[in-house]
């Protein structure tokens, strides 16, 4: 079957040959890379908690362009510019340039790399297969380059919304290059209907010297959906990564993030928050590689499990030979709503220097009896008391978003996930 698949997407790649300036070669040698690697399976110790029998036993179509009536409101209540994508394809009449065009480089990666076409060689094929798969069959995206000294007070926000693409794929591939001493941060929104598509993106992003990019990921998808998304991500002298993951949505969801530390006083703090309901598998993978010596790293992760929910935290951070003077934490705890829900963690340091501070810590718990009654004995009914102790032991994890008003937008995000699960006392 695996081989049926296979040639389903050699076929799509034939058909997206010539369609993105100096890309081909890329494409096929990507195909060639996804044919020996093929789909992960719960085998992989890196997949172990998210089972892609979906894409392993059948293969996806390209999503198909389609019209949508209405967007919503964008996350962000000033956003410097909004990009909307539907079912991966850049639409122009819901995007909104603003002003930043007049202060940085922005445009569909189609056009970038027709007006660069040596570039493509820089994009990043990953080791495993859906990062083959993606350089495979990317159409669109989105390439932002802040240049140096250049400032964005504002987020800049990418909506993707997929619809009527039941059995179809998209293959997203942004670009993110912030020169040094530059800053931005960037929203991604995830939204989608009831259908069984597949959305499959990569990111990369290159932090210079002295710059920093916040990342942002609201996780929406219909119900059905497979979202499985990468962050590569690699961070200068003085850089700052700092990323926070929110996933809500699909039947199956994962993130990635790979942060490469490689110059001293480089930074990068990942955070996320998971909710998984009944049928829900919610997967967020973390590798900080500390290259270079006074390089730091912090992770926050804190995840509800409903009935039969199911989430997972893979954090590992490595430390180089001569990565003296590190400092790198960890920290995930996961909350229980019922006691068929399930919280993994594989917290991991692989640590070749001798000078250095790291800690991880993993706790998995049911919500604290005594509290829930306490503010049930105070008239509080016991759904909104729920989410009022749900709330509070997310907001660790919320806590680096530097915008308050996106703040509280993603507290509205959970608090409206548990008024659909919370469970009555």
């Amino acid at each position: 079957m695996q081989t049926d698949v296979t040639q389903s997407y050699e076929r799509q790649v034939e058909a997206l040959m010539g369609t993105l300036s100096g890309v081909d070669a890329l494409r096929a040698k990507a195909i060639k890379a996804f044919a020996d690697r093929g789909v992960p399976s719960v085998r992989a110790e890196d997949w172990r908690y998210s089972d892609l029998k979906p894409v392993r036993s059948k293969a996806y179509g390209p999503a198909k362009s389609a019209t949508v009536g209405a967007v919503d409101p964008a996350l962000a209540s000033n956003p410097a510019a909004r990009f909307v994508f539907v079912n991966g394809h850049y639409a122009e009449e819901w995007s909104d340039l603003g002003d930043l065009w007049q202060a940085v480089s922005i445009r569909p990666l189609g056009n970038h790399l027709m007006a660069n076409p040596d570039r493509a060689n820089e994009l990043t094929t990953g080791t495993d297969g859906l990062s083959a798969l993606n350089t495979a069959l990317m159409r669109d995206g989105m390439v932002l380059s802040v240049p140096s000294g250049v400032e964005i007070d504002d987020p800049i926000e990418i909506t993707h919304i997929m619809t009527e693409a039941d059995g179809a794929a998209v293959h997203l591939r942004h670009v993110i290059e912030l020169g040094e001493g530059a800053s931005a941060t960037v929203i991604e929104h995830f939204i989608g209907g009831d259908e069984a598509y597949w959305l499959n993106g990569v990111m990369q992003a290159r932090v210079s010297e002295s710059a920093k990019l916040s990342h942002i990921r609201i996780q929406e998808e219909g119900a059905s959906a497979l979202h499985i998304a990468k962050a590569h991500v690699s961070v200068g002298a003085g850089g700052l990564y700092s990323a926070t993951n929110i996933s809500l949505g699909g039947s199956v969801a994962r993130f990635e993030a790979h942060v490469r530390l490689l110059v001293d006083g480089a930074e990068a703090y990942v955070d996320g928050v998971a909710l998984a309901g009944t049928g829900q598998s919610h997967d967020m993978l973390v590798h900080i590689d500390h290259r270079m010596p006074d390089t730091n790293s912090d992770q926050i992760f804190r995840t509800v499990a409903d009935a039969r929910g199911k989430t997972s935290f893979q954090g590992k951070v490595t430390v180089a030979k001569d990565a003296q003077k590190v400092e790198a934490d960890q920290s995930f705890k996961a909350l229980l709503l019922d006691r068929t829900g399930e919280a993994n963690a594989k917290p991991e340091l692989e640590i070749f220097a001798d000078d250095v501070k790291c800690s991880h810590g993993a706790t998995v718990g049911e919500l604290d009896a005594k509290a829930l009654f306490y503010l049930v004995s105070r008239g509080i009914d016991p759904t909104t008391a729920r989410q009022m102790l749900v709330e509070a032991f997310t907001d660790e994890a919320l806590a680096r978003i530097a915008d308050n008003g996106l703040q509280d937008a993603v507290r509205g995000k959970i608090n409206s996930w548990m008024t659909d699960h919370a469970r009555s006392a």
